[in-house]
């Protein structure tokens, strides 16, 4: 009786997991640290936080970075509704404050085209595995979420034409509101910033 038990349920788990889940979503705001690995060049990969407010329209990366030759720390906040980027570099008791026009692009994934193709495992979660081939852009997009809480857990992008692919590795993904203040430089740092 327990043998037939174990057996039903493992099989109402099984047909709960191999069922086509609802599309994903891109969250509204958002908190993470995230491993970014390019594959075609010796760049090492990058490690940062990343913040984000849809309503705000704002993000905010923060991280060692490579700055005048020297290893640096650096909060990026990007004000998309104004298109600049105001980035802050840390080392010991200096501060410097930089800003310019936005000139990249940071992933906002349109989610809506993705091909469910299955469950997979990442660090031995499983996760929904989502897949997108542009062939008009040369693009494949691959999109991985958690099956329990359908927040992002990795994401590969890679281009023929341009020959570079690179992937996004979360570690830690949290669905929340942040600080208002967390995309604001504050005031008497903000008044040292120069346009670069």
């Amino acid at each position: 009786m327990q043998a037939s038990i174990i057996i039903f349920l493992s099989l109402l788990v099984l047909a709960v997991v191999s069922q086509t889940p609802t599309q994903p979503i891109w969250p509204r705001y958002f908190s993470a640290s995230v491993a970014q690995h390019h594959y075609n060049n010796r760049e090492p990969p990058r490690f940062f936080r990343w913040f984000y407010d849809s309503a705000k329209n704002k993000d905010r990366f923060d991280g060692i970075v490579d700055f005048a030759d020297e290893r640096v720390w650096a909060q990026a906040i990007f004000d998309h509704a104004i298109q600049r980027e105001t980035v802050v570099f840390f080392q010991q008791s200096t501060v410097s404050c930089y800003y310019r026009s936005i000139n990249s692009t940071l992933p906002k994934p349109n989610l809506t085209n993705l091909q469910y193709i299955g469950v997979a495992l990442i660090d031995d979660l499983p996760v929904y595995h989502w897949i997108e081939n542009d062939r008009t852009r040369g693009v494949t997009f691959q999109y991985y979420e958690t099956i329990r809480y359908r927040e992002p857990k990795r994401i590969d992008v890679s281009s023929d034409r341009e020959d570079r692919s690179e992937t996004w590795l979360f570690y830690e993904f949290n669905v929340c509101s942040q600080d208002p203040e967390l995309y604001d430089v504050p005031a008497f740092i903000r008044a040292t910033c120069t346009s670069f």
